[in-house]
């Protein structure tokens, strides 16, 4: 999706302005562990990179919308749009799962996207185009190990979607392709 870099700034410059919703309530927190969030991050991006199709993903700087990552990929027949929120800790079992409250606000930002792609001028060419916005959390298991930080993904979860323009295309089969993209290329072995 071309100027998919400038969209997302401009999301994230609007949303601070007008939502200013976070997800930040839970999870590493302090500031000498906003290091570990922010690697947690580029591991999930590391995924999506490997994932097909082939996904362009932007960090959110400073997590400042409910989405720390949004990626884009031209499917089959449609653009998707991934929304993922990730949570780190150091013990596997503490991992913050997003209450319902936190998954509508999330909701709220691919509704936002959603509005914002009609409006924003530099995609233009994308308002009459089948879009699906989907939104999903990725939870990691960070450890530090002879002195480097490893990372593990231990829970995906895909969560909504949300979609316009979109025709005669295979709502069912969509849904499945796009749930499989937030499993990251996981195997079965991650909880879901």
């Amino acid at each position: 999706m071309k100027n998919f870099e400038e969209f997302v700034k401009h999301i994230v410059s609007r949303w601070r302005i007008e939502k200013k919703t976070i997800l930040e309530g839970q999870g590493l927190g302090v500031p000498a562990n906003r290091i570990i969030g922010d690697l947690a991050e580029k591991y999930i991006v590391s995924k999506i990179n490997k994932l097909s199709p082939k996904y362009s993903s932007f960090i959110a700087n400073g997590s400042q919308t409910p989405s720390d990552i949004y990626s884009v990929a031209r499917r089959d027949g449609y653009w998707h749009i991934m929304l993922t929120q990730v949570k780190c800790s150091a013990s596997k079992d503490a991992i913050y799962e997003l209450s319902e409250t936190e998954i509508e606000q999330f909701a709220a930002l691919a509704k936002f996207i959603k509005a914002e792609i009609v409006t924003f001028g530099l995609l233009d060419s994308y308002k009459i185009k089948s879009v699906i916005i989907s939104i999903g959390y990725a939870g990691v298991h960070t450890t530090e190990v002879g002195g480097s930080i490893r990372h593990r993904t231990v829970k995906v979860q895909p969560y909504k979607l949300f979609r316009m323009n979109f025709g005669k295309l295979d709502i069912p089969h969509t849904a499945q392709a796009v749930n499989k993209s937030h499993h990251l290329g996981n195997s079965k072995k991650v909880r879901n």
